[in-house]
């Protein structure tokens, strides 16, 4: 592991360093950690960042201007030198992470302390016994860099270009049978990566069915992932809404930036609204919404009193749903 920098705390100003902050995991985890990438970017004009990332999550990053470089993990490239390397994984620690920090042969590793890699790191950070959300848990990294995270802004955020807010837009454009539609928009998704957060087809409709009631001239889009589009698609026939079928992550994203309100099971869409500072209404299973809940936007987590969002019924996450246009009718 080499004992050398232990300990040791680098003046950060002092010369030129290359950091590399390893995210190869997960799409909502790479959109909730743009708003610590940006603190440390931003910090010194001599730190260099880069980011090691996923093939899915790397499109989230594509228009970053403060970051140097995003790289794409492939086990057989060769491997780059770094000064310092950060370790993501806050909550939990991970052998893969700790393969790929040794690699870079950076003489500082950085790491929140009492997660169960603090052998491998020479610049362990102590967690912040008041963080819930994992923003704030990220947010803990920054103490590395001299910086006092309460006083940051770490609100997740990705920059869309004009054009894909253009597609996002054109994806709105659907007419209606009295012509284009005027009232407030509804984006509907209804995947999730993770069984436990899947929900009924019929809680959809229901949901709304009971949304139209609410508010008769709403314009509801549904959108799914890939795998289900035949799901998508009967959901969207049973409920008379529109279907879209966007072009990955970014498309998805500028058809968030489009809506006023979003209903998602916790997933990459949920935390696309908070980084495009979005209305939304998340599923949660139980114990889930304190960490992964939206952050610091309009945002309703209706948690289960089950390991699954299987447990809500259509009826709270309708009452969720109106209490959102409620509140978007008052602004």
């Amino acid at each position: 592991m080499g004992e050398r920098a232990r300990g040791e705390r680098p003046d950060w100003r002092a010369r030129h360093y290359r950091v590399l902050f390893l995210r190869h995991d997960r799409i909502g985890d790479m959109i909730l950690s743009t708003g610590i990438l940006r603190a440390i970017a931003d910090t010194y004009p001599t730190i260099q960042l880069d980011v090691l990332a996923s093939r899915s999550n790397a499109p989230v990053l594509r228009n970053e201007s403060y970051l140097h470089d995003v790289l794409v993990f492939d086990k057989y490239a060769p491997g780059r030198r770094y000064d310092a390397v950060i370790d993501c994984m806050v909550t939990a620690p991970s052998l893969t992470t700790l393969l790929l920090m040794l690699a870079t042969g950076a003489r500082y590793r950085i790491g929140v302390a009492a997660r169960g890699n603090d052998f491998a790191y020479t610049l362990p950070v102590p967690p912040r016994q008041s963080a819930e959300h994992i923003v704030d848990k990220l947010a803990t990294l920054l103490t590395a860099f001299g910086l006092e995270p309460s006083s940051v802004d770490v609100r997740p955020r990705v920059t869309l270009s004009a054009a894909e807010r253009g597609r996002g837009e054109r994806a709105w454009r659907g007419e209606t049978d009295h012509g284009p539609a005027t009232g407030p928009r509804l984006l509907v998704n209804i995947s999730a990566g993770r069984a436990h957060h899947y929900w009924p087809d019929d809680r959809f409709v229901a949901v709304m069915r009971a949304a139209r009631e609410h508010v008769p001239n709403i314009e509801i889009v549904l959108v799914s992932s890939p795998s289900d589009r035949a799901r998508a698609a009967s959901i969207a026939a049973q409920s008379a809404v529109r279907l879209v079928e966007d072009d990955g992550i970014r498309d998805a994203m500028a058809i968030v930036a489009g809506a006023d309100v979003v209903f998602t099971p916790d997933t990459s869409i949920s935390h696309a609204c908070s980084a495009l500072d979005k209305p939304v209404v998340v599923l949660h299973p139980r114990g889930f919404a304190a960490i992964w809940g939206p952050y610091e936007t309009d945002g309703r987590a209706v948690e289960s009193l089950t390991d699954s969002v299987d447990g809500i019924t259509a009826e709270e996450a309708a009452r969720a749903l109106v209490k959102s246009f409620a509140s978007l009718s008052a602004k």
